[in-house]
């Protein structure tokens, strides 16, 4: 359920339509807590101590500062994450505090510069990145399942070394050259950053004399959306004034709104491109143009092609990961995404854009899906239960297939599987018997680490 204040009976300040708009349109918000200013002093000083007279806290640090709770739940940014997650969001445990060295030496750079040296001692990496899921992978999402917040304890003017982030990157497939990048002059002490999880964004080189700390915070969605949960006056998508990425995405963006609303989507306006044209685009380079063709293929229903193109990725293991190597040539517990190849990895995953396609089809995939569901590939098993999951509760039949793959000796098929069962969250009774086994089973094949980080 959402977080309401410990202080006082106060209501949640929920989003706009421009708000939301700009939300879905730029990836983030940025949002001023009604707190107390002096509640920021007190935990700056807090977060300093614990990180430099203490221990590295990772994902308690809530715990260590509890009055962290006091940010996240006042009116205004619990109103805004409930306006994007829903009411029953949920405040996932991983939690971090980056930390910002000052540098050595000061360089003269550009705000889109990948990789710029940082202070030693920095947790605050500075080449152009989307986050990982936690501890282990979960599928990429368009739309807003997973929000990363940014918490400023104290005032960061650019010389201190923001966070930067590129506005509309977040339905991104990977990072590209660097477009709309976000640096402010400054962040006022307090500031929180509501930004969509898969956003691309990067830390910047420290050139003060003072240590910069910011809080990260992960939120999840429940339940998928039946209305609105924001203060919603506006059926249409409209593109925001404040829009900052140069591109727009109308079919997207648009799919995103009605989702958001509870609603199918809607037809956007005569579209120009041929349905071949659109199909070659998928999976592309070129990003606005692979996502204006995901949802423009989506708006003409083109299931079956869609299908048959998923279909071709099979027999190229890609359920399985590529790993880095050490020195010495030897595999790794790490992913080598050289490429950005499209396969299973556990960082975070991103399906093929036929699937992303299929899941914006609606109820008229269903039946198709569920025949992707018993193809013999395990990659075109783990994309079918994705779109499943992101159909959500129409798809609520499909559960008693999904929970068939439940019993397959792939991991990674179990756990979208999993996934995709708990986006569509009723009917899950059929999936209940196969759910006890993976309880109350031990298999040793996987109990091998798959990851560095916890």
């Amino acid at each position: 359920m959402s977080l309401q204040s410990p202080q006082a009976e106060r209501q949640p300040t929920l989003l706009n339509d421009d708000q939301v708009r700009e939300f879905i349109a730029n990836g983030f918000l940025r949002l001023t807590p009604d707190v107390d200013p002096s509640l920021h002093v007190e935990i700056d000083a807090l977060v300093r101590y614990a990180c430099e007279k203490e221990s590295w806290y990772g994902n308690n640090i809530v715990s260590r500062i509890p009055k962290l709770h006091h940010i996240v739940r006042c009116p205004v940014v619990d109103g805004a994450i409930e306006s994007i997650a829903g009411p029953d969001y949920y405040f996932h445990p991983h939690r971090a505090v980056h930390i910002n060295t000052p540098v050595e030496e000061r360089e003269e750079l550009t705000r889109e510069i990948d990789g710029p040296k940082m202070g030693k001692g920095s947790i605050a990496g500075s080449g152009w990145h989307q986050d990982a899921q936690s501890p282990l992978s979960r599928a990429r999402h368009h739309v807003p399942r997973y929000l990363i917040g940014f918490y400023y304890p104290h005032e960061t003017p650019l010389d201190m070394g923001p966070t930067r982030i590129q506005a509309g990157s977040h339905l991104y497939a990977h990072p590209v050259a660097p477009h709309g990048v976000v640096l402010p002059d400054v962040v006022p002490a307090g500031t929180f950053l509501l930004v969509h999880f898969d956003m691309v964004h990067a830390g910047f080189p420290n050139h003060s004399d003072r240590t910069r700390y910011m809080v990260k915070f992960v939120f999840a969605r429940t339940r998928n959306p039946t209305r609105p949960s924001w203060n919603n006056m506006d059926a249409d998508w409209k593109r925001p004034e404040a829009c900052i990425p140069g591109f727009d995405l109308p079919e997207t963006w648009s799919y995103i709104w009605h989702w958001m609303r509870g609603e199918p989507q809607v037809q956007t306006g005569e579209d120009t491109v041929s349905a071949d044209e659109h199909v070659r685009r998928l999976n592309g380079r070129d990003q606005p143009a692979r996502l204006t063709s995901t949802y423009a293929l989506a708006q003409l229903q083109e299931v079956e092609r869609l299908a048959a193109t998923l279909e071709t990725a099979a027999g190229g293991d890609r359920h399985e990961r590529t790993l880095a190597t050490d020195e010495r040539g030897q595999p790794v517990p790490r992913d080598d995404v050289r490429g950005y190849p499209r396969r299973w990895n556990e960082r975070a995953i991103v399906m093929d854009d036929a699937t992303y396609a299929l899941a914006a089809c609606g109820p008229q995939a269903i039946a198709t899906l569920e025949r992707l569901l018993a193809h013999q590939d395990p990659w075109v098993q783990i994309n079918a239960a994705f779109a499943l999951g992101e159909i959500g509760t129409p798809a609520r039949e499909s559960v008693a297939s999904l929970a068939r793959l439940l019993g397959s000796p792939h991991q990674q098929v179990v756990r979208q599987a999993l996934d995709a069962i708990g986006a569509i969250g009723e009917g899950i009774a059929p999936a209940l018997p196969a759910i006890e086994r993976l309880l109350t089973t031990t298999n040793l094949e996987w109990q091998e680490p798959q990851v560095m980080r916890g």
